[in-house]
């Protein structure tokens, strides 16, 4: 018999039909990201300086079988991305085999080299790449995590990110990461703010709770030593991303001006090669990797392999919010926790949740998608399937 080809690949925009008045009302109207209280690169411009700008919006990909079966992979870097998928990926793939997915990714790579693999290439690549994943799923009725060689485990560890913590102890999670609002602007004020800020946080979540601070590119060297000696009595399982991503000179610096505390890092590199280095100089404890900003769930996979090796962790950025993060945690023999982000306010239970940036409306612009498992009392059960076990109605769908 011969083996199913890939056809086609599509681009969509999910328009789901308007949410229901009658959900769950907020304790209170304003959470912590509707705050202008998170420290950010752009610091430095001065007022107005901290309106981060990010490039489109989500954008869905189906890859298509020559039986009519089709994958769905997602990526959130709106038409840039749509365009590369279309004009550049498109045509590397159609005609390989359904599940030969290292055979297309390296195609992919290559064929981008002559522009660029890293930052928004990477991005496209990740929402194809996720679109075969689920698709090859779905040809064998099998959840990707099992075609990834897991399940390692039977449920994750969960810990939620946002400065909401009372509400999150609500929730029943028992592991927090909070976002900074100072940055090196803001001198010892800074560091004072943030101690108080973490110092409160741990007398609420008790001595025993994990404890993080999300840093967001925002710090210097020199801020982040004075910061985390300051930061010692609350006993940090890791201070997480402190200094801006392709500064080598620095996180030298502070593995070895730091040696006592764990670093985490990883969220903003592209393709496997920025955390394979970071592993070699051994200048980090955990790998934070984001599925849609490294290239998606193989290049990923290929990076948690050679961390695996050396001995060291990894952590997806917001991996516990959809299916493919929650497919990878499972599949994957050292991811000891899975990162849920709160972009909901305070009082709306996790079925209603939305994460990332609020909108204007007050609402963000990313809901969890249908057919994801969500966090109890901090734990996670497996996945569902088969593929990702996404259940997006097609209607929904509009193709671009």
């Amino acid at each position: 018999m011969c083996a199913s080809k890939i056809v086609d690949v599509k681009v969509f925009e999910l328009h789901e039909p308007p949410a229901s008045e009658k959900g769950s009302k907020p304790l209170r109207d304003r959470g912590w990201l509707w705050a202008p209280e998170q420290a950010t690169p752009m610091d430095k411009f001065g007022e107005g300086g901290r309106a981060f700008r990010r490039p489109g919006g989500n954008i869905w990909v189906k890859a298509i079988a020559d039986d009519g079966t089709f994958g769905l992979g997602r990526t959130d870097s709106g038409h840039v991305t749509s365009i590369l998928i279309k004009e550049c990926l498109t045509p590397l793939i159609i005609g390989q085999e359904v599940g030969a997915i290292d055979l297309c990714n390296d195609r992919m790579w290559r064929g981008t080299l002559s522009f660029g693999n890293e930052g928004l290439t990477a991005r496209a690549v990740a929402g194809v790449d996720l679109a075969l994943w689920d698709l090859w799923g779905k040809m064998l009725d099998q959840p990707v995590y099992r075609l990834a060689g897991g399940p390692q485990r039977t449920e994750m560890e969960v810990y939620v990110t946002g400065n909401d913590v009372d509400w999150h102890c609500q929730l029943g999670f028992q592991k927090f990461k909070l976002a900074r609002p100072f940055g090196p602007i803001d001198g010892q004020a800074g560091i004072d703010g943030t101690v108080g800020l973490m110092a409160k946080c741990r007398e609420l979540i008790g001595p025993d709770a994990d404890l993080m601070l999300d840093c967001w590119m925002t710090f210097d060297v020199d801020f982040a030593v004075r910061l985390c000696e300051a930061l010692r009595p609350y006993r940090m399982r890791w201070m997480e991303e402190m200094l801006m991503p392709q500064d080598w000179e620095g996180h030298k610096a502070l593995r070895q001006r730091l040696p006592w505390q764990p670093l985490a890092d990883g969220e903003h590199w592209s393709t496997r090669h920025g955390g394979m280095r970071a592993i070699q100089e051994r200048l980090i404890d955990i790998i934070q990797s984001d599925l849609y900003w490294v290239g998606g769930f193989t290049e990923a996979m290929k990076l948690a392999h050679f961390a695996d090796a050396a001995g060291i962790q990894m952590c997806l950025h917001t991996g516990a919010n959809d299916p493919y993060g929650q497919h990878w945690t499972a599949a994957m023999p050292n991811t000891p926790l899975i990162e849920f982000f709160m972009g909901s306010l305070p009082g709306v239970p996790l079925e209603e949740c939305y994460i990332g940036t609020p909108s204007e409306s007050g609402r963000s612009h990313y809901k969890v998608p249908p057919g994801t498992n969500m966090p109890k009392d901090g734990r996670l059960g497996l996945p569902n399937g088969p593929g990702f076990g996404i259940d997006i109605p097609e209607d929904w769908l509009k193709e671009i």
